[in-house]
């Protein structure tokens, strides 16, 4: 075969579909016409082993060349078809996804302190000495037995909400001292703090930045400069005001107030090597007004002494100041103080947090007279922590193709939350310090219309579905917050898990190996069905099962009814696993596959999930 065989057919093999609508036939075909025209009279013989013939395949190859680069470079302009990193980097910061670290976990943790009796209370009625019971503030660091670092992220005031048993007791039986509990949410990641100076030159003035040192960045903690100026980060660097909660000590509830942002910085994130920068804005900063607002009569001007007002548009930008895009940190030194780290080693078992990173500072605020040194320092060593549940929602850091996923939530997401696709898309892709939250659903309340059920749901270190934490359901309360219209109302509810199996037989055709015949249909029910990908409410497709049995080489008919394929697995099915020396267990959460088959399909509950959980042990084949 000749050489221009070959390259015509391997060509017409690897076309692909193309804008142009050119091919390497095309232009030859395109090219032999004009030639045959044209040049005829000088060059007569132009098949395939002619030299007028090479100079038309060499032609060819060329004009199809440029138009695969050209169809690549239009491939590379929509983010489904894009496969160049930098360019799926511009999709990715277009749609503003910022989720390129590693996920934190999160649990809730348990402090304890003994404090002496009240001398007030009675045997009967015990209460503790009030002005002993102090405040461990946000930030306490905990170290867990695996070396994992965790971060209170709230104050914990033993003074409210707490609750109380008998500690030590007097020589008649009286009770002494209290032991007093009170549970806070607490967030992995390891707390670095980092400095850096930017020199006052003169020819870097605009937008300065600065590189975190350590990659998967989940939380800016505080950026400070050297006069204790705060910088806060925002969304763009046009944005000048922010909304902060400052808690109201007296009725214990945070309020949220505009605040004026003049240093500011906004965060963009590097998705191959999981890094994070701050940059800054550009201004001098030596006219920093101290009311946000303008003169508001200014606004009003053009409606004074009327007595009939029509639609007046305002512009409600001309009520906020803004001379420039920040104040630039030239000349000064920043300390930033972030947290870092993630991942499924961050889902601590329970009963792991037992360690403080260093000595734990207690406020007592509701004291009025000074607390002896002696009674200070017998409540610090009383200090407990510990973690009664296990930490839920650390996962790794999503890759560049599970961050393309992401673009078409993000690009649909606004704002706020209008639709249903606005609030899957805003938890699935809520900030990493928040936690993971791995499947998400929203269901009408059958009892009112004013509400939506929202079942939520994580995954464990081992990949295993897990009810989410009260800690991740509070976050995501606060998260979705800040989005949804006054109206809405959620309520955040636990997604039933139903563990199931596959049991069928089959009758192998003569000649073939049972043994093989029996793997190979593990191993397609396994392949092609994909079990992991299963959604909220999403049933079994017993048909697709038994075509993919029927399917496999050596099977001459299945002998197990269709309804009777699908069996449930609960807690009492657990067993012991020898190879790796630990008790595998399965939900307790029971379901009749029988009673909910319907046209070939096994459907969970109301916002249930189907879970086959161990694939190896749950499919199980038989041959007659």
């Amino acid at each position: 075969m000749t050489t221009s065989n070959n390259i015509q057919k391997y060509l017409e093999n690897n076309q692909k579909s193309q804008f142009v609508n050119k091919n390497y036939l095309d232009f030859r075909q395109d090219l032999l016409n004009y030639a045959k025209e044209f040049y005829s009279e000088n060059i007569l013989d132009f098949s395939e082993t002619s030299l007028g013939g090479m100079f038309l395949d060499f032609a060819s190859i060329v004009g199809d060349s440029l138009v695969f680069y050209a169809e690549q470079q239009f491939s590379e302009l929509d983010y489904t078809t894009a496969v160049d990193i930098d360019n799926i980097t511009k999709h990715l910061r277009r749609a503003n996804i910022k989720s390129n670290t590693a996920y934190p976990s999160s649990l809730t943790a348990t402090f304890t302190i003994e404090v002496e009796k009240s001398n007030t209370s009675t045997q009967r009625d015990p209460k503790p000495n009030l002005e002993h019971l102090p405040v461990l503030p946000s930030g306490t660091r905990i170290i867990a037995d695996n070396g994992v670092e965790f971060t209170l992220d709230e104050d914990v005031d033993f003074s409210v909400g707490f609750t109380q048993k008998i500690g030590s007791v007097n020589e008649d039986g009286s009770p002494f001292s209290l032991i007093i509990t009170k549970k806070a949410i607490c967030t992995s990641g390891s707390v670095i703090t980092e400095s850096v100076n930017f020199p006052d030159d003169d020819k870097k003035t605009y937008f300065l930045s600065y590189e975190l040192a350590e990659p998967d960045v989940t939380d800016i903690l505080s950026v400070v400069d050297e006069d204790l100026n705060e910088y806060y980060e925002v969304e763009y660097l046009s944005q000048n005001t922010l909304f902060k909660a400052i808690k109201n000590e007296i009725d214990n509830n945070q309020y949220m107030y505009i605040r004026n942002a003049p240093y500011r910085y906004v965060i963009e994130k590097e998705y191959k090597a999981k890094k994070t920068t701050l940059r800054f804005g550009n201004g001098s900063g030596k006219v920093i007004k101290n009311n946000v607002f303008t003169n508001t009569s200014d606004l009003i001007l053009p409606l004074k002494n009327k007595s009939i007002v029509g639609r007046t548009d305002v512009n409600p930008n001309l009520i906020l100041e803004n001379n420039s895009l920040g104040v630039s940190p030239k000349g000064k030194t920043l300390l930033i103080t972030y947290k870092a780290g993630g991942g499924t080693s961050h889902n601590i078992p329970k009963k792991t947090l037992n360690t403080f990173f260093d000595d734990p500072v207690l406020i007592f605020k509701n004291s009025k007279n000074i607390i002896p040194t002696q009674i200070r320092e017998e409540i610090l060593l009383s200090l407990t922590v510990t973690n009664e549940e296990r930490a839920v929602g650390g996962a790794e850091a999503p890759s560049i193709n599970d961050l393309k996923t992401q673009i078409p939530a993000a690009i649909h997401a606004q704002g706020r939350i209008i639709t249903y696709e606005d609030l899957i898309a805003r938890i699935l892709t809520m900030p990493s310090n928040f936690g993971k939250i791995e499947k998400a659903v929203a269901l009408d309340n059958p009892y009112s219309s004013l509400s939506k059920d929202l079942f939520v749901i994580c995954k464990d270190s081992e990949g295993f579905y897990v009810n989410a934490s009260d800690a991740i359901k509070i976050n995501l309360s606060n998260y979705i917050n800040e989005f949804r219209l006054i109206s809405d109302n959620y309520n955040i509810l636990d997604v039933p898990i139903f563990n199931f199996a596959i049991d069928l037989q089959v009758k192998v055709a003569s000649g073939y190996n049972i043994e093989s015949v029996l793997f190979d249909i593990q191993r397609n029910i396994a392949n092609e069905m994909n079990f992991s990908l299963m959604q909220i409410g999403e049933p079994i497709d017993v048909n697709r099962i038994i075509k993919s049995v029927s399917s496999t080489v050596g099977v001459l008919t299945i002998l197990t009814d269709s309804n009777r394929i699908i069996k449930s697995k609960t807690d009492r099915d657990q067993f012991y696993d020898f190879n790796n020396d630990i008790i595998r267990s399965y939900s307790s959460n029971s379901i009749d596959p029988m009673i909910n088959f319907i046209n070939g399909f096994v459907y969970p509950s109301r916002g249930g999930i189907f879970e086959l959980k161990y694939s190896a042990i749950d499919i199980k084949i038989t041959a007659n």
